[in-house]
């Protein structure tokens, strides 16, 4: 049976491809900035570029919706702790009241 990734995983994964990708984005930049390149190579590198470009947006996008996921996760365990506490405090209460300690 696969496990499954945690967000953590997932959002580091999409960092370092994010990264990677505006590394490439830099690199081409530089690339085409150069005064010795042909039409058909500056325009393959200028597709290139559109390219890395397009799939920086979409790793950004994702990563915004694994950040809001991770948060959604953090507030739910974090309502469980603070009932958890709640419960604690209601029993000792109790426990307090009927066995007049």
């Amino acid at each position: 049976m696969p496990q499954e990734e945690s967000i953590m995983t997932k959002i580091q994964e999409m960092e370092n491809t994010l990264n990677e990708s505006m590394y490439k984005l830099d690199v081409l930049k530089k690339r085409i900035q150069r005064k010795l390149l042909t039409t058909e190579n500056r325009e393959e590198l200028e597709a290139k570029l559109e390219e890395y470009k397009e799939i920086l947006v979409k790793t950004e996008e994702k990563l915004k919706k694994l950040r809001k996921q991770n948060t959604k996760s953090f507030m739910v365990a974090g309502c469980l702790i603070f009932a958890m506490w709640i419960v604690c405090f209601l029993l000792y209460g109790l426990y307090s009241i009927f066995f007049e300690t």
